[in-house]
């Protein structure tokens, strides 16, 4: 008899609705630590950086990779594709220079027959080279992306975005600048210009421009504080969209 109510009464805890909810509920804990775990396995950490704080070319060259990361990164950033075609446009004025040497050592005539051969090439590689410092001095300037803007919902496409850094030497202010391209990378020469010496920045349509002090972001032994970093270039690229978006809304109307 004793057995029989003991079973009974198991029988009875086992279809009660405490006990169905707890069976049902198990699983679902389950899961989602697992998914958790998941995510954070497939986050990647990000690792210690650190540099010494007299190295100003280093420490702009670090918030330059982050910048870049939280541009084009489509799951921590904000998923922008690279327009390419300035560095295209400038392998291929690198490459047609170093050409040049390579036609000057195959050509089939020793020296000195060959001398107007080798004043042509001299000439066309510094011809090359020329264009290239002609490129970097006055049209790419301190632009470090150019970016193809994203497409709305009408199916247009907005004007590209150049985006410029500037930290001089011996200075604690990284300033950050953005200005659209609308014809690519290749139109970079009509662009409007970063003004980081001007405060406010440019103050033409569709120009963004923050500056900050790098004593935040990095510690006295030079760890740089990337998260944190990530965060603010984050929201001040939000805040870009956010202008554009206005900007379109009073254009439709």
């Amino acid at each position: 008899m004793g057995a029989d109510k003991k079973k009974k009464k198991a029988e009875q805890d086992e279809d009660s609705p405490a006990a169905a909810a707890a069976a049902d509920g198990a699983p679902d804990a389950a899961d989602t630590k697992a998914e958790e775990k998941k995510k954070k396995a497939a986050k990647p950490e990000l690792s210690l950086k650190r540099t010494h704080l007299g190295d100003t070319a280093t420490i702009k060259r670090l918030l330059d990779d982050a910048v870049i990361h939280i541009i084009l990164d489509p799951e921590e950033g904000h998923g922008y594709v690279e327009d390419t075609s300035m560095s295209n446009l400038k392998l291929v004025v690198g490459f047609a220079g170093v050409g040049a040497s390579l036609v000057s050592h195959v050509y089939p005539a020793p020296f000195p027959k060959n001398w107007w051969v080798l004043l042509l090439c001299c000439a066309w590689y510094f011809a090359m080279s020329g264009i290239l410092q002609l490129l970097l001095s006055f049209v790419e300037l301190e632009s470090m992306l150019v970016v193809r803007g994203k497409t709305e919902a009408d199916g247009s496409r907005r004007a590209g975005i150049n985006v410029s850094s500037h930290f001089p030497r011996f200075q604690e202010v990284y300033t950050l600048g953005v200005t659209p391209v609308p014809g690519g990378a290749l139109a970079l020469y009509a662009a409007p210009r970063f003004l980081p010496d001007v405060d406010g920045g440019n103050t033409a349509p569709h120009c963004l421009q923050r500056s900050w002090s790098v004593e935040k972001f990095f510690d006295e032994e030079g760890v740089f504080a990337e998260e944190d970093f990530m965060q603010v270039v984050k929201e001040f690229v939000a805040e870009y969209e956010e202008l554009l978006q206005d900007a379109g809304g009073k254009k439709d109307k």
